[in-house]
């Protein structure tokens, strides 16, 4: 397929996100150069999302629209904003080799000081190291590298022509031995072809052997052109699982899947993994960075609440309990005074003004604020 590029300028390029993504990449803005992706995994959430905007979502991997002026939007929007996480850059070949504006992007990041956080496919990241080694040096950097499977018969099917998994592994290595926070996101997690304990044991003990520090895993979306798109591939693969896809996402013929996977199979795959990971000695979330300075004890308290919601939905806990700790994450991430003084300047009272905040949160919060206060920062 003939690979086409069309260059553009758009207004903006940081994208600002209402919360913090926690309990997962824990990022606020997201900023990327390209629009459209030459792998064309067919499971991409982003053929189905409004990311293409009205393009048709045919054309995911053989159009791909290149913002030129990226790396001059970036530095110009950067300096009104908070020093939260950003993710950043699309290091996907050929588009990267020819337009370069990852690296320019990167070199904006550490120009305005910002922590950054990245996902991808590409061992082409590492051409960049130099750039990562010195952001990592003056903030922090985390990088997870997408891989669901160590399947050879999955990665042909659903994504052939994405790089090859082991160049993912041993760039994750590289970038290891740099110093830089590294480990894996295990999605999609294929339901029925990929989701036994055996397959994500592989992917955990590979990690671990190339100096990652992480698993996250997560089921499979199904929205849009990407459900069916994910479809065909799975009727490549074995056309006998086709009825068992559809009764697993609600799917009648002519009908649109549920979007979500059932919520005993997300418990299911994410206590198998954390089990897993606590085997080889990894982390089932990915650790947060957390700047030093009079609100650092906000994103402390608030990075538990968020990892106390991942827990909930791991045990089945009610949708009201699990908004519950959300909100309460929201209101002690975004509030802009130094919680651990609220508290010792009115007790849990003054926890309890916080909209989101009743007797039970103010009673823990106020136990994490004291049991923080008692700890060396080195151990936080």
């Amino acid at each position: 397929m003939k690979l086409e590029f069309q260059e553009y300028e758009p207004q903006r390029i940081v994208n600002v996100h209402k919360h913090v993504d926690g309990p997962w990449f824990w990022g606020k803005y997201t900023a990327h150069p390209y629009i459209g992706c030459r792998s064309g995994c067919d499971f991409c959430y982003l053929r189905g999302s409004r990311y293409l905007g009205r393009r048709d979502p045919d054309s995911f991997d053989t159009l791909i629209q290149v913002k030129t002026n990226a790396v001059h939007l970036l530095r110009k929007e950067l300096p009104r904003l908070d020093r939260e996480v950003i993710a950043c850059g699309d290091w996907q070949q050929p588009t990267e080799d020819r337009y370069r504006l990852s690296r320019g992007m990167l070199e904006v990041v550490l120009e305005q000081g910002f922590p950054l956080f990245i996902i991808e496919r590409s061992p082409l990241l590492t051409r960049d190291l130099d750039l990562l080694i010195e952001i990592n040096r003056k903030t922090w950097v985390g990088v997870l590298y997408s891989i669901s499977s160590l399947d050879p018969a999955l990665k042909r099917t659903f994504e052939p022509r994405s790089p090859g998994v082991q160049r993912r592994f041993k760039a994750m290595e590289q970038l290891a031995h740099a110093g830089i926070m590294v480990g894996t996101s295990m999605m999609p997690i294929f339901p029925f072809v990929g989701d036994d304990e055996e397959q994500m044991e592989e992917v955990v003990r590979a990690t671990k052997d190339h100096g990652g520090t992480c698993v996250l895993g997560g089921g499979l979306t199904m929205d849009g052109a990407q459900a069916e798109w994910t479809l065909e591939a799975v009727k490549r693969l074995d056309p006998r699982w086709e009825p068992h896809w559809r009764e697993f996402y609600n799917w009648e013929v002519g009908e649109k899947p549920k979007q979500n996977p059932p919520g005993a199979f997300n418990s299911r795959i994410g206590l198998t993994l954390r089990e897993l990971c606590d085997r080889h000695g990894l982390l089932d979330r990915m650790p947060r960075y957390i700047a030093p300075g009079p609100l650092s004890i906000n994103k402390r308290i608030a990075e538990r609440l968020f990892l106390r919601t991942y827990d909930l939905e791991l045990e089945g806990a009610s949708s009201s309990r699990i908004w519950a700790y959300r909100r309460a994450a929201w209101t002690v991430d975004e509030h802009q005074e130094n919680i651990g003084a609220l508290y010792h300047d009115r007790d849990e009272d003054g926890l309890r003004e916080l909209p989101a905040i009743g007797n039970r949160l103010a009673g823990l919060i106020a136990n994490w604020i004291r049991e923080l206060e008692e700890t060396p920062v080195e151990h936080r």
